[in-house]
């Protein structure tokens, strides 16, 4: 029973985080690595990479849960450049950190003979732990790898503590969901800090739905305490005037959702087995509506932005269908838009 429970509060870091890096890369780039962020042209569009990257990163296996992904920009001197960006999310230690993002690094310029930008965000709870070069020496032979960092514990105790953007709200999170690991009453409580101080920053709906969609992605509560939470936030914002999270579509959604959820859980666990469950649920739940196939995909991608929902609940069925099989294969929203973009409107 208690590991059921940890299960329910397992947050997807590493969505969020490519999620983030993905949508928000000029902003991050702007709060994690200033340096780096003023020597790009940014008036040409980043290309992400994401092949190039499987082909030295994808296959290996990882113990703690690291974000990569690599993007090729043009920089103010005219010059291409690949950044890979390089998140480590941990909370024990890990040896021999420095070599691994070494060998990431020289492998993708063996591979495509590109000199790659590689930068590192550090978040973890170690007041102590700042790697940031891998060094080997015998006799006069040196090879060095110097990487820039961005330790977010750091930061936030520093230049960040009044600072409220995105990227920063993120890290905020990131924090807080790993000091209340294994403690859902803690991790609700953090949560409810960092959403209710959103209410008084002065954000517009569309921004604060944002903020509170990673959020939301990054600290998972456990059932109980996310209707808990649900209720205390609609209440807020009734109170507040401000009714920019919560909807009376959303709650109905989740109610109609509730009986496939229920078969969901008496078959499979966690993320991966929602992703099994979806393919048989989703096909079964489309005649009667797409409520269901939407909770899967929630799953999988993370909560889903309004206009992507929307995009979903107007497919046919055939292609609510196709959905259901394709989400096996998501790992982000990303995966979810491109398949809506080459998909939607092709069925006869």
């Amino acid at each position: 029973m208690a590991k059921r429970k940890k299960r329910e509060q397992d947050s997807d870091y590493d969505g969020a985080w490519k999620e983030t890096l993905r949508r928000y890369l000029r902003d991050l780039l702007r709060r994690y690595f200033p340096p780096i962020h003023a020597a790009i042209d940014w008036s040409v569009e980043p290309k992400w990479c994401d092949k190039e990257l499987s082909q030295v990163v994808g296959k290996a296996k990882r113990r703690n849960q690291p974000v990569d992904v690599l993007v090729r920009v043009r920089l103010l001197s005219g010059a291409e450049q690949w950044i890979l960006l390089h998140a480590e999310i941990q909370s024990s230690p890990e040896t021999g950190f420095e070599r691994r993002v070494a060998r990431y690094h020289s492998g993708l310029f063996w591979t495509y003979d590109q000199r790659v930008v590689t930068l590192v965000v550090l978040a973890d709870l170690r007041e102590d732990w700042r790697p940031g070069e891998d060094l080997f020496q015998v006799a006069d032979f040196e090879s060095r790898l110097r990487f820039p960092t961005c330790k977010l514990i750091d930061r936030l105790k520093t230049d960040w503590r009044d600072d409220h953007s995105l990227p920063v709200q993120v890290a905020r999170a990131q924090i807080e969901a790993l000091r209340t690991a294994g403690d859902p009453e803690g991790r609700y409580r953090a949560k409810w800090r960092l959403v209710r101080r959103l209410y008084d920053l002065g954000y517009n709906a569309e921004e604060l739905r944002e903020i509170f969609r990673l959020i939301d992605w990054m600290m998972h509560l456990t059932e109980p305490l996310s209707q808990r939470f649900e209720q205390e936030l609609r209440e807020l914002e009734e109170t507040l005037n401000m009714p920019y999270v919560t909807s009376v579509e959303r709650i109905a959604e989740a109610r109609g959702e509730a009986r496939g959820e229920a078969r969901g859980e008496a078959r499979g666990e966690a993320r991966g087995e929602a992703r099994g469950e979806a393919r048989g649920e989703a096909r079964g739940e489309a005649r009667g509506g797409v409520s269901l196939l939407l909770r899967q995909l929630g799953k999988v991608c993370g909560r889903l932005p309004e206009d992507v929902a929307d995009r979903i609940r107007g497919l046919p069925l055939p292609q609510i269908e196709a959905l259901g099989e394709a989400l096996l294969g998501f790992q982000s929203l990303s995966d979810l838009q491109n398949w809506l973009d080459l998909n939607e409107g092709s069925a006869d």
